[in-house]
């Protein structure tokens, strides 16, 4: 591995969301203003919990279409296709795991899928961007930008799955809406041409007080759920806090507000990690989980819609 300069700063978001805007823009100029409109947590049901959406999607404006996963069942073929893929677009965003980077607090420790970008190949390396950059309960991750050789990169995105259902469902989601299929079992990229999204299963719940009221249910009757669910509310608390920058900086929503709710969005992933690591010794904190999300939902009532798209 080679390092060079870190990579441009983008906004600090999901590793998804991170690498996504930084993958987007040289083509999309508008894409974080863009994304800070689209942010909206939303939430359903199926049999194995809750699936989150943390965003309409931004890749699926104009030609040649949305992104959508690719795989490959070897290296061989995947770095064939990475290859093809940066001499179209110039750059791809590949699917890694978090335990398999050098540069992640989470470096084998801990498995997660986690996006990064491909910006080049010369002789057998391959220059990598990853702009994330977040405190995480494992350490402190920075934007890396560095040359990986066939083998270090190979190894970066070998296949993990299956998933744990809550991750499975944040692969599922992570433009916004469904798109499959998600190709768990193989060495994964996103291209343009994606599949298009097949009928929505319904049952969402979208207005911050009505998604609040269920996630908030869901943790105090399950004291697995704050564990299971504690990244995705941390990833929401990364995008609405975006969201109130943005937009309080255009005048869309006024500053003293916006700062009142990007304290309480901050707040609750520190209150679910507590929460959680308490009920993993048999004190769970359904009182203080509860008065979290009632901090929320009074500091967010004059900077959301009440029934958000």
């Amino acid at each position: 591995m080679h390092l060079i300069d870190a990579p441009d700063v983008v906004p600090e978001l999901s590793c998804y969301t991170t690498n996504l805007v930084a993958y987007l823009e040289p083509g999309d100029p508008s894409v974080k203003t863009r994304l800070a409109h689209a942010v909206r947590l939303a939430v359903r049901s199926d049999d194995c919990g809750l699936v989150f959406s943390q965003h309409t999607r931004v890749d699926d404006t104009g030609p040649p279409g949305p992104l959508g996963y690719r795989g490959a069942a070897n290296w061989a073929e995947a770095a064939g296709h990475l290859e093809a893929e940066l001499a179209r677009s110039g750059r791809v965003l590949a699917v890694a795991d978090t335990f398999r980077l050098p540069w992640s607090p989470a470096f084998e420790t801990a498995h997660s899928p986690h996006w990064l970008l491909l910006l080049g190949r010369r002789d057998d390396r391959w220059l990598v961007a990853d702009h994330f950059r977040a405190l995480t309960p494992l350490g402190a991750q920075e934007p890396f930008l560095g040359w990986l050789d066939d083998t270090a990169l190979e190894l970066a995105l070998a296949p993990h799955g299956p998933w744990p259902a809550e991750i499975a469902h944040r692969d599922r989601y992570a433009l916004g809406a469904a798109v499959e299929p998600v190709h768990p079992e193989l060495f994964r990229w996103l291209a343009r041409g994606g599949v298009p999204a097949g009928p929505d299963p319904g049952g969402w719940s979208c207005g911050l007080p009505e998604v609040i009221e269920r996630v908030s249910g869901v943790l105090a009757e399950d004291e697995t759920a704050a564990a299971r669910y504690g990244d995705d509310l941390w990833a929401a608390s990364r995008h609405y806090t975006y969201r109130l920058d943005v937009l309080a900086a255009t005048g869309e929503i006024g500053a003293d507000e916006a700062a009142a709710a990007a304290v309480s969005w901050t707040e609750l992933p520190k209150v679910v990690r507590f929460a959680a690591a308490s009920a993993a010794r048999g004190k769970p904190r359904a009182g203080l989980l509860q008065r979290t999300f009632e901090d929320l939902l009074r500091t967010n009532d004059k900077t959301c819609p009440q029934r958000e798209a």
